[in-house]
């Protein structure tokens, strides 16, 4: 069976999991289009200082035709989400390394004052690519087409599966979990900013899912 993986801004840890090992490596996108109110396609979940933060990244209204892919609002200021994230980040051991990376994201596909709108999937997309090369991971989805939306384990369009319910695996220090406690379902960037692509990919290795061990 082959899993299905949303495209969200930077993933959490499971979902590179899938990506990565499950199945031999076999997983399809879900669709960019049909924007689901109960998926995560537009915001992720990082820690910060006091707290699990919501970062969302608005859309403009869809129109009738629902088969359209979503765009990011031409209201949306990139400027501010990025404070956010380097206010959750700024004092991590490698924000520093990525920030000009991620700078250039920001500005390449989320659209700044006065500019048209941009597709949601390809900034998406980019992100998921970004994170690839620094893990140094070769994605390889499948062209298939992904079966009907369902609860299943490796289906991860649905918010709980995405947000990390049923999994388990080995925790590493967060920045501000002495204060907060440990965040779950955090988006793979709360990983990288601590520990670094290297600690990262062994991270991957102890994931494991309560199903598979169960049998």
């Amino acid at each position: 069976m082959t899993a299905v993986l949303p495209l969200v801004p930077f993933p959490p840890l499971h979902w590179w999991f899938l990506a990565t090992h499950c199945h031999g490596g076999k997983f399809a996108y879900g669709p960019p289009t049909k924007f689901v109110k109960q998926t995560l396609r537009n915001r992720m979940i990082i820690s910060g200082p006091s707290g699990q933060i919501h970062l969302s990244f608005p859309i403009q209204k869809q129109s009738e035709n629902k088969e359209l892919p979503p765009l990011l609002s031409a209201h949306f200021r990139p400027v501010h989400s990025f404070r956010t994230l380097q206010s959750a980040y700024g004092g991590a051991p490698f924000f520093e390394h990525f920030e000009e990376d991620l700078r250039a994201l920001w500005q390449a596909y989320l659209p700044g004052a006065n500019e048209n709108p941009k597709p949601l999937y390809a900034f998406n997309q980019a992100t998921i690519d970004w994170v690839a090369q620094q893990c140094n991971w070769d994605l390889k989805p499948s062209s298939q087409t992904p079966p009907a939306f369902a609860h299943s384990p490796i289906d991860l369009r649905c918010k709980s599966a995405l947000a990390g319910a049923g999994w388990e695996f080995e925790r590493y220090t967060q920045l501000f979990e002495a204060k907060n406690g440990f965040i779950a379902g955090c988006s793979i960037l709360d990983a990288l900013m601590t520990l670094g692509p290297n600690a990262v990919r062994q991270q991957i290795q102890f994931l494991t899912q309560r199903a598979s061990n169960s049998k």
